[in-house]
């Protein structure tokens, strides 16, 4: 395996490990089968507390990575297509969170078909998460990039389009 080096600290990365899995967890506590069958023991504590606190680190350790790429890594550094995927899928996730938080509120409320359309593009952009996990796992044990990987004048990055003119 490559020694690449790195933009972001190991402390940076068990947190946003410790975040995500509190996400899924908390996540998965509200689906009604988990209740219904017993599969996550819930009786005693509110599932929403830990999935908004941990969506809100989700939140914060993004924001902070966008910066931090952003300002320092942008020109050593560029998005992989997974990471592109997976960047979509958060900012879906985000998006529909907030709408959901929206419709929590006493004053106002999202209705019938609005409600249902929110509520499975978040599941959806959650489990399609999943699959793209398991493709980067199997792309780093073989030597592969995550969300970064160093900017090479050979290597084309990901949402910058660099464009040859056209051969006659």
């Amino acid at each position: 395996m490559k020694n690449q080096p790195s933009l972001f600290s190991s402390f940076f990365s068990v947190l946003w490990l410790a975040s995500m899995l509190t996400a899924v967890w908390s996540g998965l506590a509200h689906l009604p089968q988990a209740g219904r069958y017993g599969l996550i023991q819930s009786s005693n504590w509110s599932p929403s507390v830990a999935h908004y606190y941990s969506s809100a680190a989700l939140l914060f350790l993004g924001t902070y990575a966008f910066t931090v790429w952003r300002l320092q890594g942008r020109s050593a550094y560029c998005l992989t297509r997974c990471g592109l995927l997976r960047i979509i899928l958060l900012i879906g996730l985000a998006i529909s969170g907030l709408a959901l938080i929206v419709h929590n509120m006493p004053n106002f409320s999202l209705y019938d078909g609005v409600y249902a359309y929110v509520k499975m593009l978040h599941l959806v952009c959650a489990l399609a998460l999943l699959p793209l996990l398991i493709y980067r796992l199997c792309r780093r044990w073989t030597g592969g990039y995550g969300w970064l990987k160093p900017r090479d004048g050979a290597d084309t990055c990901c949402g910058g389009s660099r464009r040859r003119p056209a051969q006659r």
